[in-house]
């Protein structure tokens, strides 16, 4: 809990308080461009990302669907509520005496949550399978800095390929015979059939 000095003035701690949103939305904004270019490089999994996305977070306390849709159409605003809402950061606006009960002077507080990214990063590097450490940099360097979307961009492109080519529609697989014969482990002869199957009629392998 962040609390306030006696010298510290309510405009003050607002003003506080609004640089913590904003560092929050300074890596919210970057996961949102993180979320897109994956998304930019299709998927071969039939369940939706943001179904995906939900099942990825701690039992529990999984940041919903909402947010994965919400970062896919940088909504940062929308983002940050959902992060409120979860977090256990108290930021106290102000602290002040009021007459109670019996006339009694009693401590009152007026607080506020602070988005809390730790959990968004946890399930995004769950899903993404890429380390949280990782996208807390990109977070910390924002986008403003050139360094962030190649590094993105890299991120993607060593997993899945360049963004503009993605998988066709519908998910489809395209590989060689020997490519298909090596993960399917089949013998020599066995693809040999598949090599004039491909030949002659062409194959496709759907879900």
């Amino acid at each position: 809990m962040t609390s306030p000095t006696q010298d510290q003035s309510r405009a003050a701690r607002l003003r506080e308080f609004e640089a913590l949103t904003a560092d929050a939305a300074r890596v919210v904004a970057v996961l949102a461009a993180v979320v897109r270019a994956r998304e930019e490089r299709g998927w071969t999994e039939t369940e939706p990302p943001e179904v995906r996305f939900a099942c990825s977070g701690a039992e529990g306390a999984a940041l919903p669907a909402a947010v994965w849709v919400a970062l896919r159409r940088d909504d940062t605003a929308t983002v940050l509520e959902a992060l409120a809402a979860v977090s256990e950061r108290t930021f106290v606006v102000d602290r002040r005496e009021e007459l109670g009960e019996g006339y009694r002077l009693q401590a009152v507080e007026e607080t506020r949550p602070v988005p809390d990214v730790a959990p968004l990063l946890a399930q995004l590097a769950q899903m993404l399978e890429i380390p949280a450490d990782v996208l807390a940099v990109l977070g910390q360097w924002g986008l403003d800095d050139p360094r962030t979307v190649g590094e993105v961009n890299a991120l993607f492109d060593s997993r899945f390929g360049a963004a503009g080519s993605p998988l066709p529609a519908g998910g489809a697989l395209t590989m060689s015979v020997q490519e298909a014969a090596d993960v399917l482990q089949l013998t020599p002869a066995q693809a040999t059939v598949l090599a004039t199957l491909v030949r002659k009629v062409g194959v496709t392998l759907t879900p």
